[in-house]
């Protein structure tokens, strides 16, 4: 099984008409509202519309392994090449990809990914070398909520029946050899033929209730970027699987495991890891050393080039294919046609006696966000804050393009207003004896690949080696999890030991 950092806890019927309002001007708001972080997303436009098409420079330097991009697969990639001469070129100020957190008072909270199920291995070998022991969130985990005064959770009330006859089943498939694992190149049969369907159409051949495809779609959005019409069974079956496991999480989220893994990498020799470094063309080489051309965001007029006896492209493939310079134009073409979901993130920050909250909340029907993470819910009890606490909200557009323009007109207090609007409604007992200080707000503009029908097929399919250049990102595996992420940097890391 794999996750992201969703479960299946509870989205309605309603939840499958979830947007964020309009970006119409919000009054001055009673807290501070943080600036952006999340996404630098200028540099990455430029070479997108085609700024950077000039021939590369003459390399500056040179080195074994050059790896582009520092998400959990990248870190992955150069940690267990750390004995070699690698560097890491990662466009954003610090490490991490979406596997990123902050601190507010001493409290850590994930500004992405924030929780895994899969502990087996070989993530769980990689887990105990980092010297990281993940912990199953303590009890209550999840709890799904109508926003009426009250009401009870549906799963436990009138979809009873409905929702363990769903669990039944993804248990069935689960302890079955067929069942649709990462990775995807051990899949059988049986489990390929599910990427034909749509989730949607595998579920209804299955006779799951209708009344639970609200909550279905309203998952499926926030875990794989569309609803159930429009995702993989074998992706939506391996990520709803999860529901009949227990999940781990670290204080501010997967960002544990990043960090975890760049200092690996610097305690092998500091100056591995180069922040701020925009790649915008690789040229594969047969033979000899591939070249990289890259500029410092801070000073786009001056291009630099370097080149490396590998290359390893840990980069979404939609950007991949734009970068790839001289490789066949089929493949690239496939790379950049996939689809990526966009995505909010809003942490909320409270001074105050914290309720006691459950780790995941999920409101059905909101129509500003879909879940709210406790961050100190993975704390022991004991150690939890007794006057102050962070929400973290999950916030996914169902419509991507529309998403991505609403993130980049920046509407800060637009995008805030609604979301603290609708905590009242289904989570009054936070503000009960605490009060909103502060907002945090992140833009993912492709926080990760849409898993469409025929996504493992696809991938299954796709070249990922040209010449010295590998790809190595999560996309590899048609899902966006940390077990994608893990897979792919192995792959990578073997071709190269080999080589």
């Amino acid at each position: 099984m794999v996750t992201r950092r969703a479960t299946i806890a509870g989205l309605g019927a309603l939840a499958t008409q979830l947007i964020l309002p309009s970006a119409e001007a919000a009054p001055e708001p009673p807290y501070q509202l943080g600036e952006w972080t999340g996404d630098s997303f200028a540099p990455m436009h430029a070479i997108r519309d085609g700024l950077w098409r000039a021939p590369l420079s003459a390399p500056e330097r040179r080195v074994d392994v050059v790896v582009i991009g520092g998400g959990l697969a990248g870190l992955a990639v150069a940690a267990l090449l750390r004995d070699r001469d690698v560097l890491v070129l990662e466009r954003e100020s610090a490490p991490g990809g979406v596997a990123k957190s902050e601190r507010w008072r001493d409290v850590d909270y994930a500004l992405g990914s924030a929780y895994i199920v899969d502990i087996s291995n070989p993530f769980m070998a990689l887990y105990e070398t980092l010297d990281l022991a993940p912990h199953p969130v303590s009890e209550p985990v999840d709890r799904a909520l109508s926003g009426t005064a009250g009401a009870g959770d549906p799963r436990e009330r009138e979809w009873r029946g409905g929702y363990e006859r769903l669990k039944a089943l993804l248990r069935r498939l689960g302890e079955s050899p067929d069942f649709p694992k990462i990775p995807i190149g051990e899949a059988s049969a049986p489990a390929l033929a599910l990427d034909q369907l749509s989730l949607h159409e595998f579920l209804r051949r299955e006779h799951i209730d209708a009344e639970l495809f609200g909550l279905l779609d309203a998952y499926s959005l926030s875990a794989l970027g569309a609803p159930t019409a429009e995702i993989s069974a074998y992706a939506g079956v391996n990520f709803l699987s999860e529901i009949n496991a227990p999940i781990y999480a670290f204080p501010g989220g997967n960002a544990a495991i990043a960090r975890a893994l760049a200092a690996r990498l610097s305690r092998a020799g500091e100056g591995r890891i180069l922040t701020g470094a925009a790649v915008y063309a690789i040229e594969p080489a047969e033979g000899g050393y591939a070249r990289v051309g890259w500029f410092d965001a801070r000073h786009p007029e001056a291009p630099r080039c370097l080149e490396a006896r590998w290359a390893v492209v840990a980069a979404p493939y939609f950007f991949a294919g734009r970068i790839l310079r001289g490789v066949d134009p089929a493949a690239t073409a496939q790379m950049t046609r996939l689809r990526q979901g966009s995505y909010l993130v809003a942490n909320c920050c409270f001074e105050g006696p914290p309720a006691e909250l459950p780790y995941d909340s999920w409101a059905l029907g909101a129509q500003s966000f879909s879940d709210a993470i406790s961050a100190t819910a993975v704390l022991p009890a004991g150690e939890r804050p007794k006057d102050r606490s962070v929400l973290t909200v999950y916030a996914p557009f169902r419509d991507p393009r529309a998403g991505r323009a609403r993130l980049l007109a920046g509407e800060r207090a637009a995008f805030a207003a609604p979301i603290v609007e609708e905590l009242r409604r289904f989570m009054p007992e936070t503000f009960g004896k605490a009060r909103l200080a502060e907002v945090q707000l992140t833009r993912w503009g492709h926080h990760h690949l849409i898993a469409a029908p025929g996504i493992v097929a696809t991938m299954r399919a796709l070249p990922k080696r040209f010449g010295n250049v590998l790809l190595a990102h999560s996309d590899g595996q048609g899902m966006p999890a940390v077990e994608s992420a893990i897979v792919e940097a192995q792959n990578a890391v073997e071709i190269i030991t080999r080589g």
